[in-house]
């Protein structure tokens, strides 16, 4: 009889405790970020998980997850290096996306969720000239 009572006290007791611990481990990969990084010619690529928390940005994930140099102008921050991989005004630069798609925000404003992907990218420069030359872009 006894052997009957300790085994229910397991099942009621022990087996509901492990089984909220593994749906604790699916919560923690969910409040996650990865931080994907194509430096293009310049060296490999490279990917980072980073730890979510309500409020992180872009730019704040960034720089958890790679040496990043930044150029604010006004209210805005621009990156410029990213793993000593520099920006060249008119030629290459830092963008990003979000899971696949473009940002309508600065990296330093653009807050992230639980389980993004941002994808940073050094590519040609195709935004500059719209900085040099406002008048032109309308």
């Amino acid at each position: 009889m006894r052997a009957k009572i300790y085994i229910l006290f397991f099942l009621l007791l022990v087996m509901p405790a492990v089984s909220f611990g593994g749906n604790n481990k699916v919560q923690q990969t969910k409040k996650e970020i990865t931080v994907e990084i194509d430096y293009g010619k310049a060296q490999s690529p490279k990917t980072v998980k980073v730890a979510w928390f309500p409020g992180i940005a872009v730019l704040g994930a960034l720089q958890e997850a790679a040496e990043t140099e930044t150029h604010p102008v006004g209210s805005y921050v621009f990156v410029t290096a990213i793993d000593q991989v520099k920006g060249e005004r008119g030629k290459m630069a830092w963008y990003y996306r979000i899971n696949g798609k473009a940002p309508k925000k600065l990296a330093l404003y653009q807050m992230l969720k639980p389980g993004d992907t941002v994808s940073w990218r050094y590519v040609e420069d195709v935004c500059s000239w719209k900085v040099d030359n406002p008048s032109k872009g309308q």
